[in-house]
């Protein structure tokens, strides 16, 4: 199960206090998010500084538990949480839990660029649980409940537009972000989760975008007049950072450029190159020769 959870999220370690050990890990992805439905024997689950290093996935983790107790430590902030808790922690920084008990938690892992917006909320909201008894809060436990029921059907069945009404959902429980009610706000921020879960898809573009969330090509610029940039642009950034960071990883050296771009939508060797070039100051291949010099042969 170490081997599961740690390729599902970010390298971690399990202790059991079982020799008997009873557990699992089912996941799916939908929208770019990872779902998981994790069960467990007492014991605990760390992930240590030495296990961070910078290639690991950044992500906040949003955990519902559903049975067991557990004890959450993480940025000098410990607590105890208990069934019905939400909780949210973060993968970049060391944390661990302490379960006593037999237990089962559904996981939701949302890369932290998708909530870049809320990350001072966020910082603040870590290792605070929060009871889903009532409200909104209420809302987000029964939809984290009915995907731990029917997991690969149901994210399926929702895909993108579950990864948007989860990400809302969750902003708003965590960070009481009051222009989450905003329409255009909540409709910019399900704009940009949906273009971050298809930036591989070559046919990604504003059309196709305004056809998906059922507005105006025009109403889909305004949405993102005054905030710095526009959506032809976002697409465009965030791709070459997804292939800058695949060109980064040494476990893709011998993986062509061509090859790498193609996988994020670029399917023009020589446009990407020169957008990366204006963007890094060097080709793709430059970039990746410079960071493999760095290492001794």
């Amino acid at each position: 199960m170490q081997q599961a959870a740690s390729a599902a999220f970010a390298p971690l370690r399990l202790t059991t206090e079982d020799f008997d050990f009873d557990g699992g890990i089912r996941y799916a992805t939908a929208g770019g998010l990872l779902v998981a439905d994790i069960t467990g024997n007492p014991g605990g689950v760390w992930r240590p500084q030495r296990l961070i290093t910078s290639s690991d996935p950044e992500l906040y983790k949003f955990s519902l538990h559903l049975s067991g107790s557990c004890m959450l430590g993480q940025d000098g902030r410990h607590t105890v949480v208990n069934p019905g808790d939400l909780v949210v922690y973060d993968t970049t920084r060391p944390y661990g839990l302490v379960y006593g008990t037999t237990y089962r938690t559904v996981v939701v892992g949302v890369p932290r660029d998708r909530l870049a917006g809320q990350a001072s909320a966020l910082r603040q909201a870590i290792a605070r649980p929060t009871e889903t008894d009532a409200g909104l809060r209420r809302v987000v436990a029964g939809m984290l409940n009915g995907l731990a029921e029917d997991l690969d059907a149901t994210v399926a069945e929702g895909g993108t537009q579950l990864a948007d009404a989860l990400l809302s959902l969750l902003g708003k429980v965590f960070t009481g972000d009051a222009r989450l009610t905003d329409p255009r706000t909540s409709m910019r921020e399900r704009v940009v989760a949906y273009c971050e879960a298809n930036l591989g898809d070559p046919d990604l573009s504003v059309e196709m975008i305004a056809q998906v969330h059922g507005i105006s090509q025009r109403y889909l610029h305004k949405l993102f007049a005054g905030s710095g940039t526009t959506i032809a642009a976002l697409i465009r950034t965030r791709r070459l950072q997804r292939i800058r960071d695949d060109l980064a990883d040494p476990g893709q050296a011998t993986v062509p450029v061509a090859a790498i771009a193609a996988r994020w939508g670029v399917l023009d060797p020589t446009h990407v190159s020169r957008l990366f070039r204006a963007v890094y100051g060097t080709s793709p291949i430059g970039y990746r020769r410079q960071l493999l010099d760095q290492f001794p042969r």
